[in-house]
């Protein structure tokens, strides 16, 4: 996988948590993930990448992340429509992220799908097979979240 492709989604999603929410988040170093592990994370952005590079790009946090993101854009609704509210800004974050991040990668051709959440406490995300999944991890002060890329 192209240094560069992680590196790009590692700058967007700094640069779209200050943009959007006023949060400086602070990256962490970058690992291989264990499909086999569990995990911590209880929302899932996802998206498909297609084209010159194929694969899955995740945006993975906690709740009460999702929920200060939704508090801080200022996106009002009902209290019975919070959860899918903020459900929505995750898919749309993973979106605004991934669109970024492809739009300043020149050396390749690359589509995105549209995004969509996985839900519940150590969810299974069918990552493809045969290809690594980079771990691009960041804290905040409101909790951590990471971008995990998965590209052949």
């Amino acid at each position: 996988m192209d240094a560069k492709i992680i590196n790009t989604f590692l700058t967007e999603g700094i640069e779209a948590f200050q943009t959007m929410f006023g949060i400086a988040p602070e990256a962490k170093e970058p690992h291989l993930l264990d499909v086999n592990a569990g995990h911590p994370w209880e929302i899932s952005g996802l998206l498909g990448i297609t084209g010159d590079v194929r694969g899955v790009v995740a945006f993975r946090l906690h709740k009460i992340l999702a929920n200060k993101m939704l508090e801080l854009s200022g996106i009002k609704c009902k209290p019975e429509e919070y959860e899918d509210t903020a459900i929505g800004l995750v898919s749309e974050f993973t979106n605004i992220i991934s669109g970024r991040a492809v739009s300043n990668i020149k050396d390749y051709s690359i589509d995105i799908s549209p995004p969509f959440c996985v839900m519940g406490h150590n969810h299974m995300i069918a990552w493809p097979k045969n290809y690594p999944i980079i771990v691009i991890p960041f804290v905040t002060k409101f909790g951590p979240f990471e971008v995990d890329v998965c590209f052949k």
